[in-house]
């Protein structure tokens, strides 16, 4: 039997609000069934869509595919915001009364409004330049003509900030594993190692290897990702989910307002910033009340 789990957002009732009898003030976000802690971040977006909205709101979550009849038949005459890849192929193939907003997603999807999960190149480039001033080059190993960042956009915003990006472009994970290698070893003060969303390459052991490395050669490892700074990365920069949601909620209304733009997916401008203080120490930089406006979570030395 196919579910489709509704839960309403209102504290006032225990009925979610019926769909279709306002289309101008009723937004559904729909994300997939999923295991925690990734659930928990759908429902942070959901929540801050709702505040967003700020109009009659309620979630689905997909416990297994739908028949698009079926699917068509619940969404129909809703704005719909839709988080995660997984079913936004079969929403778009919806005849909605609404365009969709889409979410949660690694890369842009055409014809849709909404925002990815991965942070505007020019933020991480500013948190870069005002976390370690002394950064003139930075590394990054992506997958070649497959990486998720814009990264001759990403070039663009880094050397604006006076860092020199170099791209090493590789075919697999035995390929970035040798580049790695051969980065770290003519690596100093002033370079550094990005590791981006939707990073492949870096297991468990290759990011052991990366932050032995940094260790001894006192250059910087960042993060698209707050657990490697839990491991001895110097900082990470990650999506605010909560901010996400709230910027989704505010284009769905938008939209029921009669908004004419162009559908286009933005990168992410709200973002989180971690930074290890054992690790700051050991490189020699000192957090200044400056640098700590811009992090919102240090981790203490130890």
């Amino acid at each position: 039997m196919i579910v489709l789990t509704v839960m309403s957002q209102s504290a006032l009732s225990l009925e979610p609000p019926p769909i279709g009898s306002d289309t101008n003030s009723n937004l559904v976000v729909v994300y997939p069934e999923v295991r925690q802690p990734f659930l928990k971040v759908y429902q942070t977006i959901a929540k801050g869509a709702a505040e967003g909205f700020a109009g009659a709101t309620s979630e689905f979550m997909l416990r297994e595919e739908l028949p698009p009849s079926d699917l068509g038949t619940q969404l129909s005459d809703s704005l719909v915001v839709a988080l995660g890849g997984r079913g936004v192929k079969q929403l778009q193939s919806l005849e909605l009364a609404h365009p969709l907003v889409v979410g949660a997603v690694s890369r842009e999807i055409p014809d849709v409004f909404g925002l990815t999960m991965i942070p505007d190149s020019s933020i991480i480039a500013n948190r870069l330049k005002i976390l370690a001033p002394m950064t003139t080059r930075v590394f990054v190993v992506v997958r070649d003509e497959n990486a998720v960042v814009d990264l001759k956009f990403a070039q663009l915003e880094f050397n604006n900030v006076g860092v020199q990006l170099i791209i090493k472009e590789v075919k697999d994970v035995r390929g970035a594993a040798g580049s790695y290698r051969e980065i770290v070893r003519s690596l100093g003060k002033g370079d550094a190692v990005w590791i981006p969303s939707g990073d492949r390459f870096v297991s468990n052991a290759l990011l052991s290897i990366l932050l032995q490395a940094s260790w001894k050669s006192e250059f910087i490892v960042f993060s698209s990702n707050p657990t490697h700074v839990k491991r001895g990365a110097y900082f990470s920069v990650y999506p605010d989910n909560f901010k996400m949601g709230v910027c989704l909620g505010e284009l769905a209304r938008e939209i029921a307002q009669g908004s004419q733009q162009a559908a286009k997916m933005e990168p992410l401008k709200h973002v989180f910033v971690t930074v290890n203080e054992r690790t700051s120490n050991h490189l020699g930089i000192q957090l200044t009340d400056e640098m700590k406006q811009h992090i919102d979570l240090v981790l203490p030395a130890r």
